[in-house]
């Protein structure tokens, strides 16, 4: 990042002066670049006019809208000088009105005329709602309805120990659990992948990730702090890859694996040579594991490495597969990471355990949740709940989920483990492993398939996972689905398996 010294808030961000105020900072089809300068512009625009409403500093307010370059702006804005809360615009009322008595959310933005559920959410729970109007000319060009408010002053900035932003944990079956980033958090974030990534003011990224998801804003700040430019198309779909690539010409994307296999099959739809020449030099995969087959083609076909990294909203980024390791989330990039046993006794190389991490990008705790926080933590280590073990080289390896371990019988297996050899064999699109009851052993396993190969059986699976496990790890039964259960991180919901399948016997691969 250009001359980063002192950066701690988004303001510093945005304002960085060594940033040339005319070079684009978002492109976006239909639209005329919105310059560094006229970012600036629209930041300090919308902070007055908060201000000019009430708001203050830590003051939560929650961009509700589809992936857009004037829901990024406003984002961007809403954390320049209070706390953005990323909401899933397609989330149920009961969801919303949970949230927002949880949270603590003063206002909601919505675009005009939305038809989401939250606007009337917020008007059963005493949540504002202010209207977001696009406009025409430059990507992230708008307005906010209604007019109004107090006389606006000088606009009012977040100071670094404020709360940037709060992410929800992504549960399936409880009251999700608050995490608050302070500015300095969430802009050291910022520094540090653009210093592991090698991103420059020369750099123009793809973004396809809904804004929601934590990894969403996340990424579409990263080129801005060091002076780059985001395309951020409206709406995005798997179709829109390719035109895109070509007449805007990134350098890199990132993705969740579900989308990166979505933008294959694009890719593969087209002859090779209409590829060559293309302006990435590298892609990047987050959220969940992708399956090395994927990997593997997107790194022929498009000729430019995949990196890998493992992050959680807890911790942002912990470690980056960079040089690329086969299997391995990579090298450890925060500041300390250890395994430990079930007694806490930190282990060597090549011993598994919990992983558990400490650094300035750690959080400190849940919000209003003592137990869950004392939990989550050993001796000032944050408890990951992952599994894994380094090798020599110091790369990391996961093996599965602290939570999800299956308890056959005494013995703890990964359904990670198993969903990675599913997806190795060239007929399954997409797998999940899934603990389900016993009688005789406390808990078993069986999975989830998606085929691309219609004409294979559960038998032939089941002799291809002989050939690559031990055999107590073979699930019992194989289940062909149309679609995998997955959060809108990518992440697979096992629970839904075990409630689909644990209470009986589903008909199985035939």
């Amino acid at each position: 990042m250009a001359n980063d010294a002192g950066c701690s808030t988004i303001r510093d961000m945005v304002f960085n002066e060594k940033i040339s105020p005319e070079h684009p900072a978002i492109e976006s089809p239909g639209y005329q670049s919105l310059t560094y300068h006229k970012l600036r512009h629209q930041v300090i625009s919308m902070v007055r006019t908060l201000n000019a409403r009430g708001y203050r500093r830590n003051d939560r307010i929650s961009v509700i809208m589809p992936a857009s370059p004037e829901a990024a702006v406003m984002i961007l804005s809403v954390m320049a000088g209070f706390t953005s809360i990323p909401l899933n615009p397609h989330a149920q009322r009961a969801e919303f009105g949970a949230w927002f008595s949880q949270i603590g959310i003063k206002a909601i933005i919505v675009r005009r005329e939305s038809k989401t559920a939250a606007v009337m959410a917020a008007g059963q729970n005493d949540v504002a709602v202010l209207e977001l109007e696009p406009a025409d000319g430059d990507a992230g060009n708008f307005g906010l309805k209604p007019e109004g408010g107090g006389s606006a002053g000088e606009a009012v900035f977040a100071e670094p120990s404020d709360t940037a932003c709060v992410f929800l944990t992504s549960g399936t079956t409880a009251r999700p659990k608050v995490i608050p980033v302070t500015q300095k958090q969430f802009i050291l974030t910022r520094k540090n992948q653009c210093r592991i990534f090698g991103i420059t003011e020369d750099d123009r990224y793809l973004h396809t990730v809904p804004l929601y998801q934590s990894m969403g804003i996340g990424h579409f700040l990263n080129p801005l702090c060091c002076g780059g430019t985001v395309i951020c198309p409206r709406d995005f779909i798997p179709s829109d890859f390719l035109p895109l690539l070509r007449t805007y010409r990134p350098t890199y994307y990132s993705a969740v694996p579900a989308l990166h296999q979505a933008i294959l099959g694009r890719i593969r739809r087209i002859p090779a040579d209409e590829l060559k020449n293309h302006s990435l030099r590298f892609i990047r995969s987050g959220a969940d594991t992708l399956p090395e087959n994927v990997r593997r083609e997107l790194e022929t076909l498009l000729g430019v490495p995949v990196i890998e990294n493992l992050g959680t909203s807890e911790t942002a980024i912990i470690s980056v597969n960079l040089p690329p390791k086969p299997g391995s989330v990579g090298i450890p990039v925060i500041e300390h990471l250890e395994i430990i046993d079930e007694n806490g006794t930190i282990l060597g190389p090549g011993s598994e355990g919990e992983i558990i991490v400490k650094g300035e990008t750690v959080f400190t705790g849940y919000e209003n949740a003592p137990e869950e926080t004392r939990a989550a933590f050993i001796n000032g280590w944050y408890r990951t709940g992952d599994i894994g073990y380094l090798d020599p080289e110091g790369y990391l390896f996961l093996t599965g989920r602290k939570r999800e371990l299956i308890n056959k019988g005494g013995r703890k297996i990964a359904p990670a483990e198993i969903d990675t050899v599913l997806l190795s064999h060239p007929g399954v699109r997409d797998a999940m492993t899934f603990k389900v009851s016993d009688p005789m052993l406390g808990e078993d396993i069986e999975a989830m398939v998606v085929l691309s190969d219609p004409v294979l059986t559960e038998h032939a699976l089941k002799h291809f996972l002989l050939d690559h496990l031990v055999n107590f790890k073979v699930p019992r039964r194989i289940h062909v689905v149309p679609a995998v259960p997955r959060n809108p991180a990518g992440k697979p919901l096992r629970e839904a398996g075990t409630r689909r399948y644990g209470r009986q016997q589903g008909d199985g691969l035939v």
